[in-house]
């Protein structure tokens, strides 16, 4: 009898994927939670390695050896899939606008004034994507949430050890804090990127506490998650911390209330726009509230730069995807801001830095319908899980008005594709979804 066909309405977990290969089983779990691992905290090699205001693993490409891993994680994916592409096509088409901007920045090596840099990143970011979407299909979203906890709470610790062991690595001394001390940074150069990353451990460390009914073990992760982000002394963290807490208490009172679309609607705009309006000028208020150290400078200076001395060069096809920053072509801004300007701090502006207009538009499409999918997912599926997607979206959302945003080599990115197909399935529902039976035991 020939096996039922699997269109994007019938791929709802890895259940639909059994039928043609066979479930993941303990060793494949075991790499996969490595491959989000290396996605979150690079290889161990990296940690070692700074380029500039960067470490190595921040740099899209990486070393070598990372490019090696990354082409070992696509050979991971391309052997899961058993020639079924069409179930990864069909995942990939909730979305059709996630792969249409990860083309659109391999396309763009044509004009990019760093065709390798260029290439690279855009051969990262299909590698990147492809694994999002290995993990939207081969595992539910429980199960996509267990593997993360134990690769982040890896990291939380390998952190603490560069804290507290290897001082020379484990701290900032590019950003100092309110003290004029070094800050946390663990295995990153910045305090901002480990205070990125703890945001979102202590995110899904509290997601997995809920599920697993965990009343010590993963609120004590979750606990030591936090620590990081406030010892960090990242005004963006803390900011993104309490604005994803504030919005978590309306998406979890409204779920089951008629008012929830407009509760979520409300409470979305509100943090999104004084976060937003908090990164654009730095206000002194906000500074004693959240502790960001007196050195920095509103980013509305920056973004103003950006339009001025980069997107009016080349508005319409942009520089080519993270070929803008590190080049001559972004020297003004880089000395007017008195700092190495990593990018615009504005995933939106270096979109069109990039890839131009279209680029910009099409990131802002991927997010507004995300958030609507992921609203009307709340309802669709009441249950803890039903939160996931757009708290996810939501942090991704947040990093992308004041940092550099999700879209590259990074677990956020993996994390958010994971969201969007997860949130695009029940895009169209009109009656209350009853999820699967959870296949992790409660403890």
């Amino acid at each position: 009898m020939a096996s039922p066909a699997i269109t994007v309405d019938t791929i709802t977990s890895a259940s639909a994927f059994e039928p043609f290969v066979r479930g993941p089983g303990f060793v494949e779990r075991i790499v996969a939670s490595a491959m989000i691992f290396v996605f979150a905290f690079s290889l161990p090699n990296e940690w070692f390695v700074r380029v500039g205001n960067s470490s190595a693993g921040a740099v899209q490409g990486g070393s070598p050896l990372a490019t090696l891993a990354f082409l070992a994680f696509f050979g991971i994916v391309i052997i899961s899939m058993n020639g079924n592409w069409h179930i990864l096509l069909a995942a990939s088409a909730r979305e059709p606008l996630l792969p249409a901007l990860i083309a659109l920045a391999l396309a763009s090596t044509m004009w990019s004034v760093n065709i390798v840099e260029t290439f690279t990143a855009g051969v990262v970011l299909v590698i990147t994507l492809a694994v999002g979407l290995y993990f939207a299909i081969r595992y539910r979203l429980e199960e996509t949430l267990w593997l993360a906890a134990m690769a982040l709470a890896a990291g939380v610790v390998i952190n603490y050890i560069f804290i507290y062991v290897f001082q020379q690595f484990g701290l900032d001394t590019i950003n100092v804090g309110t003290d004029g001390g070094s800050k946390w940074s663990g295995v990153f150069v910045t305090k901002n990127e480990l205070g990125r990353i703890a945001v979102l451990s202590a995110m899904i460390f509290a997601f997995v506490a809920r599920i697993r009914r965990s009343f010590f073990v993963w609120p004590l992760w979750t606990f030591l998650a936090v620590i990081q982000v406030v010892a960090s002394d990242s005004a963006t963290s803390l900011g993104s911390m309490f604005g994803l807490v504030a919005l978590a208490g309306v998406f979890f009172g409204f779920r089951g209330r008629k008012t929830l679309y407009g509760a979520t609607a409300l409470a979305m705009a509100t943090v999104f726009s004084t976060l937003f309006l908090l990164a654009a000028t730095n206000l002194a208020a906000a500074t004693g509230l959240l502790g960001k150290s007196s050195n920095f400078t509103g980013r509305l200076p920056l973004w103003i730069d950006s339009f001025r001395y980069g997107i009016s060069e080349r508005p319409w096809f942009g520089f080519g995807w993270l070929a803008y920053w590190p080049e001559d072509q972004s020297f003004d801004v880089r000395i007017r801001a008195n700092f190495e300007v990593p990018h615009a701090h504005n995933a939106f502006i270096d979109a069109w830095l990039y890839v131009g207009p279209i680029g910009a538009l099409i990131l802002i499409a991927i997010y507004a319908r995300g958030l609507v999918w992921g609203a009307r997912n709340i309802r669709a599926v009441p249950s803890i899980l039903g939160l996931v997607p757009i708290m996810i979206i939501s942090y991704g959302l947040i990093f992308s008005l004041t940092e550099a945003g999700v879209v590259r080599r990074d677990i956020s990115f993996v994390l958010f594709v994971v969201a969007i197909v997860t949130a695009a399935r029940n895009k169209g529902a009109k009656t209350p979804f009853i999820p699967q039976r959870s296949s992790t035991p409660a403890k």
